[in-house]
Parts: structure tokens; sequence; C-alpha cells
């Protein structure tokens, strides 16, 4: 964090495009992916995929950074999270509990537990990006930051820097392989969020064109059988994607 008291995150290439091909704004993504890291899908609770791929996000950076658990020693922040870790128990031992009302009812454990933590602890609500985005920080990713060790701004620029649409299709493309949890998480938002799925598109002829030439380039890139070229392959097409789309804006 700078002196400003802002972070400053590097938005990589790959970034970008996947934003600019998901007609995303970036904190638009970086709000979603905040907003999905969850303390019960941490600890084991049954949940839905975009907050299990989101979660998995800040245990693959905690094994990446090194980061070291926070032992709390605060006795009223432990007896209040004993509590609540005992309520989230109870509920994934539960029988039978659709994933749905599971997740709904962890949501509200959670929200509990914030409203009588948070004046406890010195967790930040919301934190502004170098470009002036200002992203409202949850309570579960506060929290998963400092147990495991890790920056706020850390955290975000390793999600940042792990999304790759060409990586993804790439190593997917003849069967389902591998789903990488940053771009997991990006397919999620575009695929199932309401007000981003039902998005009208612009640029409608640039997205039908290069829409076409993915699935030629599919059907092509299946004889490919050395991985890092058909990544190449991949990032080169999402490149020129990305180039028609800023081009016809221009």
């Amino acid at each position: 964090m700078n002196a400003k008291g802002q972070i400053i995150l590097n938005y990589t290439d790959e970034f970008k495009i996947a934003c600019k091909i998901n007609n995303l704004h970036f904190e638009e993504l970086l709000q979603y992916f905040i907003d999905h890291v969850s303390f019960y899908a941490f600890i084991g609770g049954n949940m839905e995929s975009v907050y299990l791929w989101a979660t998995t996000v800040s245990i693959d950076c905690k094994d990446f950074q090194g980061g070291q658990i926070e032992t709390i020693t605060d006795q009223r922040i432990q007896q209040i999270s004993l509590k609540y870790i005992r309520k989230l128990t109870s509920l994934n031992l539960e029988p039978d509990l659709p994933e749905s009302l599971e997740t709904n009812k962890s949501v509200t454990i959670m929200r509990e537990w914030a409203a009588e933590m948070l004046p406890l602890t010195d967790y930040l609500s919301e934190i502004k990006t170098q470009t002036g985005e200002l992203l409202q920080l949850t309570f579960d990713f506060n929290m998963l930051c400092r147990m495991n060790g890790i920056e706020v701004q850390h955290l975000l620029q390793y999600f940042i820097s792990t999304i790759s649409l060409a990586r993804e299709r790439a190593v997917n493309l003849l069967t389902i392989v591998k789903a990488d949890p940053s771009t997991a998480v990006l397919l999620f938002l575009v695929g199932s969020h309401e007000e981003v799925k039902d998005k009208i598109l612009p640029q409608q002829d640039v997205y039908k064109q290069y829409g076409l030439k993915l699935l030629r380039l599919d059907r092509k890139l299946k004889e490919v059988k050395d991985l890092e070229t058909r990544i190449k392959i991949y990032s080169s097409f999402y490149r020129e994607w990305y180039n028609a789309l800023q081009s016809d804006i221009n």
C-alpha cells in the first residue's frame, strides 16, 4: 500500500484481455472475487462452486507466498470465533442439506460473526487501487488474508496474475483436465451472474466474427498435441481479438 492508502496492482495483459473480451470492468471482476472468498469453504463447508474456486485461489496464494498462519491471542475474539465456528460445524453436519441452502445459511452466519467481531478488529472495509477503483472488502476476505499471513494487495495480485483464457482453453480443449481457480471465477461471473450474462455486448460484429474464428481454431488445435504450442496459439488469437475490439472503439 502506498503513502496515499492505495494498493498498487499490476494488471497483466492476460487480465486486460480477459476483461475486455468478456465486457468486464477490472473492479467488477475483482469485487466478484472478493465477495466469494469464504471462510466456510476454507474449513471444508459445502458451498456453491464459485465460493470454492475463489477460496481455492486464496489457499493457492498462501502456498505461493509462503504466508504464516497468524495466531489469535485476544480472548474476546477467540470466544466469538469459537461460537461461530461451532455454528458452522453444526451446519456442515446437517444431513442432506441442499448446496444452495447450505451456502445461504453459511453466508448468514458469517454476517452475524462479522457484526460481532468487526468492532474488535482493524480490518479495512474498503480499499482503492492506484487507478481509482474502490473495492469493498468482506469480513471473510479480510479474515482469510490475516489468518494466512497474506496482504490484501498480494491476494488480489495473485488472482490477477493467474487469469488466462488461453491457458484455460488450451488445457481443457480435448477433455476437462484441470480448471484454473482464478479463470474459473471469471467464467462463473460471465456465465452465471444475472447482471453480467444478460448484458448486451457492444461491437456485435467483432464478437460474432471472433466467436466463429474461435470455434474453427478449436477444431484445428485438436490435432496439436503439445500444450505449450496450443497456449501460444490461443494467446495470439485472444490478443488479436482484444486488438480488434480496441480498434473498433477508436
